[in-house]
């Protein structure tokens, strides 16, 4: 099937402008983080029917609220997805180790969104970038919330296997024991990491964009003359899809046990 560039734009144009008006909102509602969320979601899977001009209205509307006068007291944590977007997009690595550097903050509640959000960039990260080690291993210290979720996403970028299992050693021989039993059962030998996490995130992303395209039926729209010559097939989606190591409630940390 070929997915038109109009419905994948018409959604984030949307969602973006809506996420704006609404962003300075106290309380921020749910509904804010779901829909940023998916536009991050929609930018991973479809960054091919992605327009320049929105690409540079979400890269530029990050910078303006990482720099804006809110930024301190709630601009940090609810821009979170769309750093990912920005990054996912533009290759932005400011707003990607922004992100990352928060993963370690004090507030529980912003905490998980943060690394839900981070989530959906997994496969693009390194296991060298120095801002998600320097906050997975500050959560780990202080014991914060998800911090087994953080090592989780940690351990599942990009990197060499034997680095991520002398990393694992080198923590086994400093953290407390609650964390050892953790770090056991991660390394062993055909141990799959159980939690619905990541993907309960990642599916209520899908969902919020799947139920806005049938409810502003808009959007689907076929206008010919919006095609062009990139194919994204159903096959191609669900590849994607599996190919992430964060989309399934158990994730695969068999590297661990690699002796290669």
């Amino acid at each position: 099937m070929i997915l038109s560039k109009q419905i994948i734009n018409g959604f984030i144009q949307t969602e973006l402008e809506l996420f704006k008006k609404q962003f300075d909102e106290s309380p921020v509602s749910e509904i804010q983080d779901e829909r940023s969320l998916a536009i991050a979601w929609v930018s991973y899977y479809f960054k091919e029917l992605v327009s320049v001009e929105n690409i540079a209205a979400i890269e530029n509307y990050v910078t303006e609220v990482n720099y804006s006068k809110n930024y301190k007291t709630h601009g940090w944590y609810r821009i979170s997805a769309l750093q990912s977007a920005s990054f996912i997009l533009s290759n932005n690595t400011e707003h990607r180790d922004t992100l990352l550097n928060h993963i370690s903050c004090s507030q529980g509640w912003a905490r998980g969104f943060i690394i839900e959000s981070a989530g959906i960039i997994c496969p693009l990260l390194d296991f060298n970038n120095k801002y998600l080690r320097e906050s997975t291993e500050l959560n780990l210290k202080y014991s914060h919330g998800c911090d087994e979720q953080n090592t989780v996403l940690f351990l599942c970028t990009k990197g060499n296997a034997i680095d991520k299992q002398n990393w694992l050693k080198s923590m086994m021989k400093t953290e407390k024991e609650y964390h050892l039993k953790f770090f056991e059962g991660l390394i062993k030998s055909g141990k799959l990491y159980q939690s619905g996490f990541f993907v309960r995130a990642f599916n209520n992303a899908k969902s919020y964009f799947i139920f806005k395209i049938l409810s502003e039926p808009i959007l689907a729209i076929r206008q010919p003359e919006l095609f062009d010559d990139i194919k994204i097939t159903f096959d191609d989606l669900i590849a994607l899809e599996k190919k992430h190591p964060l989309n399934d409630f158990y994730i695969d940390l068999d590297f661990l046990n690699d002796t290669n």
